[in-house]
């Protein structure tokens, strides 16, 4: 037994550090960076690779001793181990869901949350007809919802399904956050454009919602002329996410499946570990790049079947460079060069993001919208 618990746990530190040694740059680039960060990562993120070093090395240090403790541990001394870690992981429980209010802690606290509402179908939406000023003191933002569910420059009224319509969709930079609503890139667009601004963007969208909103939102208007939809690489993590309703792919098809259920969906730490981990195996990245390619096929064949222009935005931070120099650039091959999908890859430098925020802000602003109508302006005005 002695000899078996101390192989194993020499075992377990030689992983450790066999990982460490793995975890370099462009590994954490491809698994936990571009897949669950935006902007960037906080700065404990960076220190992973020291951590797993440091266990390593403690696990192989206390390989024999932790054996010799564990080949003298008695039955009782194991169901004593085995029941405390048990009620270690019911107190755990109990504590995440202390501060809850029908939702888990750490999701309530997201801005989408403070001015929207969970939805059976999209997951989450945009309280209609009202306007929630947010932010702070020294940068409030008023955002304005109109009957739609949509950021629009009032909360009065609905968008006229006979005017010739931008739709607008994506996630929090594409309902511009931390933005008033006339210096957004979408307002910007409508107004050089003339045309109707439909945002059904949200902030913490997947690709899967962003298309479920515009395939909501192509079904009521009459005279679609583009379509505009933001992309960053952290919706992939979000595009597999099971604690709310979401696309799958089942035998190569699309399908909408209701959220995770039964008791251990129903677990904070099951959550936590599940869909809030900061790490995509390679297995998990494939199956993500699979449906979110799936997904915006679907999106730019949706746009066209309604006689509207499909345009993707990527948006990544950092200077003006080649496709080649970004970190994304195989992500952008795959979902978007393969499949000969449009788009503009658009590079927002960290000049131009919010100080405190990291969205971009208002001169970003203008300058994608600049990038966008110069990417749509032709094929736009001969839909007109």
């Amino acid at each position: 037994m002695r000899w078996i618990a101390t192989t194993l746990c020499a075992a377990c530190g030689l992983a450790m550090l066999v990982a460490a040694r793995e975890l370099d740059g462009r590994w954490f680039e491809r698994h936990v960076l571009l897949p669950w960060y935006y902007p960037w990562a906080p700065a404990w993120v960076s220190n992973t690779r020291v951590a797993a070093a440091v266990c390593g090395v403690v696990l192989l240090a206390l390989a024999w001793p932790l054996g010799r403790g564990l080949a003298r541990s008695s039955v009782a001394g194991w169901l004593r181990i085995s029941l405390a870690i048990v009620l270690g992981l019911a107190t755990s429980e109990l504590v995440l869901r202390l501060k809850e209010h029908g939702t888990s802690y750490w999701r309530s606290l997201k801005l989408e949350f403070r001015f929207g509402r969970e939805d059976p179908r999209f997951g989450w939406v945009l309280l209609p007809s009202r306007t929630t000023v947010l932010g702070p003191e020294e940068r409030r933002t008023s955002y304005a919802i109109d009957a739609w569910g949509d950021r629009a420059a009032s909360d009065a009224g609905a968008p006229d399904p006979e005017l010739p319509s931008l739709i607008v969709s994506g996630e929090s930079i594409a309902v511009g956050h931390g933005v008033p609503y006339e210096q957004t890139f979408a307002a910007h667009m409508g107004k050089d454009l003339g045309l109707q601004v439909v945002n059904v963007a949200s902030g913490g969208y997947g690709s899967d919602q962003a298309y479920l909103r515009l395939d909501d939102a192509l079904a009521r208007l009459k005279r679609p002329a583009a379509v505009v939809t933001a992309f960053v690489p952290v919706m992939l993590s979000r595009n597999v996410q099971d604690y709310r309703a979401r696309l799958v792919l089942r035998h190569g098809a699309l399908a909408l499946v209701p959220p995770a259920h039964g008791f251990l969906a129903g677990l904070r730490l099951r959550d936590l570990f599940v869909n809030e981990l900061p790490y995509m195996s390679e297995t998990d990245l494939r199956d993500s790049m699979q449906l979110t390619a799936a997904v915006l096929r679907e999106t730019a064949r949706t746009a066209r079947a309604h006689g509207a222009e499909p345009l993707f935005a990527i948006f990544s931070i950092g200077a003006d460079r080649a496709l080649d120099e970004h970190a994304e650039a195989f992500l952008v091959r795959a979902l978007f060069v393969d499949q000969r999908l449009p788009f503009v890859l658009i590079d927002v430098h960290p000049t131009e993001l919010i100080a405190g925020d990291g969205h971009p802000g208002p001169e970003a602003h203008r300058r994608i919208a600049d990038v966008l109508e110069e990417a749509l302006r032709a094929t736009v005005s001969r839909a007109q």
